[in-house]
């Protein structure tokens, strides 16, 4: 997303400052900003936290835009403390980040409001599934970037994943194709979302090769799951689609690594993330 997000802004007339865990020779587009630091990590919050209100003091920044679910998590709840400083802080309120990325949390919450249709989701520790119910599939319950995930086919292969990790919930394994939708969500609850079907992906997530699907269905699904999940901004959705059915996977509150392909097809994310954390209304969406 970064090389994407950070190109739209500078051709909106923008000066861009950018960080990374790495150093800026080791990054290329690191080496596309106007300014760089190399950041801490952000699982140290405090640290973390504090590195970018030094940013935000130093380089006079107005809007700051976290690509990362790391980050999302570490800052979601301190938009107050940044706009003391004078800086919007481009992510959903905690309390929608904080659902978007609770996988169990958001699938019961829109299994109850029969939003859309959810995948089976429970907590796999104290459980022993019946020879019927494999393949599994164990993920993170606030997981990223499919980082974590198993497919387990045998009870062995169930109970070595669960005594690896804490925190995971289970699904059914569901055959099909990733369909992923870009969503932008102003105040006033206008939406504006672009989907794609992702032809060949990385092993953690990332489209290389899609199909853009101007008006596809899953486009008013999306709004309905903006709105349940009281969505400001922009965020990534994804489903697994079979046929013509299609079930909800999750909701990444930040841009997907792939927004860059929405910004080609000709909706301009970067721009709209802008306006909806500004507080203004988004356009209809240009032919």
């Amino acid at each position: 997303s970064a090389p994407a997000v950070i190109q739209r802004l500078r051709l909106l007339g923008y000066r861009v400052v950018g960080c990374d865990i790495y150093p800026q020779s080791w990054n290329a587009a690191a080496c596309e900003v106007d300014a760089f630091f190399q950041a801490v990590y952000a699982t140290d919050e405090a640290a973390y936290v504090h590195q970018m209100e030094e940013a935000v003091r130093r380089e006079h920044v107005d809007y700051l835009i976290p690509l990362t679910d790391l980050e999302v998590d570490a800052l979601c709840g301190l938009k107050a403390r940044f706009a003391a400083l004078g800086c919007v802080l481009c992510v959903p309120d905690e309390p929608s980040a904080r659902l978007c990325r609770d996988k169990r949390a958001m699938a019961e919450l829109l299994s109850q409001k029969g939003v859309c249709r959810t995948i089976p989701t429970r907590s796999p520790y104290g459980w022993e599934p019946e020879a019927a119910d494999y393949p599994l599939m164990l993920k993170p319950r606030s997981g990223r970037s499919s980082q974590g995930q198993a497919i387990v086919r045998t009870p062995a292969a169930f109970h070595a994943a669960l005594a690896a990790r804490p925190d995971y919930i289970v699904q059914p394994f569901l055959p099909g194709d990733i369909y992923t939708v870009d969503v932008a969500r102003d105040r006033f609850g206008h939406v504006q979302a672009l989907a794609r079907h992702e032809l060949l992906r990385t092993p953690n997530g990332l489209g290389t090769a899609v199909r853009i699907l101007p008006g596809h269905p899953l486009e008013a699904v999306c709004a309905e799951v903006a709105a349940c999940a009281g969505v400001v901004g922009v965020v990534n959705m994804e489903f697994i689609v079979d046929g013509d059915d299609a079930w909800f996977l999750e909701v990444n509150p930040r841009f997907s690594g792939g927004v860059g392909f929405s910004v080609l097809a000709g909706l301009d994310f970067p721009a709209l993330n802008l306006l909806c954390h500004a507080g203004e209304s988004l356009a209809p969406r240009p032919a």
